[in-house]
């Protein structure tokens, strides 16, 4: 198990996110805690602002696809996502938090992969040119 810290401006993008994130089995569970102020350098200014930090817990396999998508859903361009490996804790919250984490797949359309492997019917009724039937 791992958990995963990323901060957001308001109460309602990082609600937006944690559901996002638990929606799509990226996250077992995600504990959106509000912070009274954050002080920060950014781009040579020092910056103060109220955040929220969002506590993801989460499978270590599911690492990559939950920062893909918190970089493509986050309203900073640089988001702040930082990983904390955890290494002991209750064996039945870890089980749970693996066995809820559940990265959903895009199902595959066989029938549409036969269509795109079979031949075209304008293919199969196709004939040879005269000049080369004689």
């Amino acid at each position: 198990m791992i958990i995963v810290l990323s901060t957001y401006p308001d109460k309602s993008s990082a609600e937006k996110a944690a559901a996002d994130l638990v929606g799509l089995g990226l996250a077992a569970c995600v504990s959106v805690i509000p912070i009274e102020s954050s002080t920060y350098r950014w781009k040579g200014r020092i910056e103060k602002h109220p955040e929220r930090l969002l506590l993801i817990k989460t499978a270590k396999r599911a690492y990559g696809a939950l920062e893909q998508r918190i970089k493509e859903t986050h309203p900073h361009s640089v988001p702040e996502i930082a990983c904390v490996s955890v290494a002991r804790g209750n064996k039945g919250y870890l089980e749970w938090v693996e066995d809820s984490v559940r990265l959903r797949m895009v199902p595959l359309d066989f029938m549409a992969t036969m269509r795109a492997s079979a031949p075209s019917r304008a293919f199969r009724r196709a004939r040879k040119p005269r000049a080369l039937s004689r």
